[in-house]
């Protein structure tokens, strides 16, 4: 089933990983530039590592699309879907994604390594996903998201009227990924790697995460993401997987960088339940192209958390307030017409925001929130006008 990967444009910045195109760094994914050699004395476990990326990552990809993980280009026959020309697109790079960017001149080739893994894999977001999780939970690396995180899923239980006692949210902190075993697991249960593949490279991040430098596992890059799963794949040795959502520490944590802390997670939290509230009702559109069905999703989502953020009986947010957040929030919507994950571009995704703003606003009485099916009904009427074109020039 599909499932919704919100923050993919961060990876798409590119961090200079260092990674030389040789054979092993053939593979490298886009956005992650190429500039140096691979030293030539390496050890034989870096080797190893180094031998085995190119095939661990046609796997991933392979996994990734079982999945609906949606952050692989499509296919030529969709760059028609949308057209490019016809849109306003900021080349700008948001600040919160200048906030959370990590100093790379000073990593060792087995510290660039392992962030290339974390990167490609998505390690600690795919098992706060996908395998077993204890809690108590936490939020935020030194849990001080946990009361606002706690606060907003209730709230958007009572608010939307769709069954949501199994939806399960669990943090993804960076820091798991100093267990080996965890690591393992990701790689073994959901991407399929043999054992002797897997044991090498779980222990290289566990090992080179373990470290000031890479902030011992939590810098914000490594979790700046949430995640809707929709629940029902059987993982391999761990059974189905339930309805959950992902929240990393690190998009909570760029967030409070640049002065949006208080409002963030409450955003991000009800933009990611949208997507259970599509899921339980049925609104997603597997009949449109892979980058059209992606922008219906995520502009659908932004509409039902504006309309959450700012109801009376929602988080009753000053609308001004949210529109700061959105200003950067939807920066990291995109002009990747053709990209299966496509969000949106920056002024459609506001226009959605600002559209459920307006829905809230005049309800009446105020209190009246709308059925979830109802709020669809209205933005399915309004879609073709939130992606009009909008090129200035």
């Amino acid at each position: 089933m599909r499932k919704s990967m919100v923050w993919s444009a961060v990876a798409a910045v590119g961090l200079s990983l260092g990674l030389a195109a040789t054979p092993a760094a053939s593979a490298a994914p886009a956005g992650v530039a190429v500039q140096s050699a691979v030293p030539q004395q390496l050890s034989p476990e870096i080797q190893q590592i180094v031998d085995n990326l190119p095939a661990m990552r046609a796997r991933a990809d392979a996994v990734r699309a079982q999945l609906g993980l949606p952050d692989d280009p499509v296919r030529d026959a969709l760059i028609a879907a949308i057209d490019p020309t016809q849109y306003e697109c900021s080349t700008e790079t948001p600040a919160v994604v200048s906030a959370v960017m990590p100093d790379v001149s000073t990593w060792t080739f087995e510290q660039t390594l392992a962030v290339l893994h974390v990167l490609l894999f998505q390690m600690s977001l795919i098992d706060a996903a996908y395998l077993p999780q204890t809690g108590p939970f936490t939020y935020g690396a030194h849990g001080e998201f946990t009361n606002q995180v706690n606060r907003t899923i209730k709230d958007l239980g009572r608010f939307w009227d769709i069954p949501s006692s199994d939806i399960e949210l669990v943090p993804a902190h960076g820091r798991s990924m100093l267990d080996p075993e965890v690591n393992f697991r990701v790689f073994t249960a959901v991407y399929g790697f043999n054992a002797e593949q897997s044991r090498v490279s779980a222990d290289l991040v566990a090992h080179e995460l373990n470290s000031a430098t890479l902030g011992y596992g939590d810098l914000p890059i490594f979790t700046f993401n949430a995640y809707a799963a929709s629940g029902g794949e059987n993982i391999p040795g761990y059974g189905i997987a339930p309805k959950r959502i992902a929240f990393g520490d690190g998009v909570m944590e760029g967030f409070a960088r640049v002065g949006l802390g208080d409002v963030a997670p409450q955003a991000i939290l009800a933009h990611e339940f949208g997507h259970h509230v599509q899921y339980a009702d049925g609104l997603m559109r597997d009949d449109l192209p892979a980058p059209e069905a992606s922008r219906w999703a995520e502009l659908m989502a932004d509409a039902f958390s504006a309309y959450f953020l700012t109801h009376a009986r929602g988080a009753s947010m000053n609308w001004k307030r949210v529109q700061s957040f959105g200003q950067m929030f939807y920066q990291l919507g995109d002009c990747g017409f053709t990209a299966a994950g496509h969000h949106g571009t920056p002024n459609q995704r506001m226009r959605s925001a600002l559209w459920a703003y307006g829905v809230a606003d005049s309800a009446r009485p105020q209190g009246h929130i709308l059925p979830s099916r109802s709020f669809y009904d209205l933005f399915a009427a309004q879609y073709p006008t939130l992606i009009a074109p909008d090129a200035t020039s």
